[in-house]
């Protein structure tokens, strides 16, 4: 299976949420929760919920072998699509602050011996998890809740 096939089945499953917030908001929450999001979407906000996932991110790397999937979107200048070549840490860094907070593009991490994929999607305060191993969950826990931040499973 290549690894854009291996993607696709991915997308598909349950996955796992790491959020700001504990557990997926109601559709009638209303407004105060748009206006909790947008204040939470703010530069210093989104900014501090970007050194939370590079914190997360790097730290997960090191444990597993990856692939890494980036799409940018237009506006931004150098625009990029495919399977980055260059996995070093700065390089990592300067992809997932540029979709944080440029809030385009997306990344997706495939963690190849786990069978296991990582989304973090521009425009968003959450990343997702799919196919986690429990080993994988165990070890995502203790990172999110070191970070201050919520993890809890959606339903696809």
């Amino acid at each position: 299976m290549t690894r854009y096939e291996k993607m696709s089945q991915l997308f598909n499953e349950d996955y796992r949420v790491i959020d700001f917030l504990p557990r997926r908001v109601p559709d009638e929450a209303g407004t105060l929760f748009e206006e909790a999001e947008q204040y939470y979407m703010q530069d210093k906000q989104l900014q501090i919920f970007c050194d939370k996932v590079i914190a997360i991110v790097l730290k997960l790397l090191c444990y597993y072998p990856f692939e890494m999937y980036v799409q940018e979107h237009i506006p931004l200048i150098r625009t990029r699509e495919g399977w980055l070549k260059d996995k070093h840490c700065d390089t990592i860094v300067k992809l997932i602050k540029k979709t944080i907070l440029k809030r385009r593009g997306q990344i997706d991490i495939l963690l190849t011996r786990e069978n296991s994929m990582i989304s973090i999607s521009g425009g968003t305060l959450s990343i997702a998890v799919y196919n986690e191993s429990e080993s994988l969950r165990e070890m995502l826990q203790s990172m999110v809740r070191t970070e201050g931040l919520y993890d809890w499973k959606f339903r696809a």
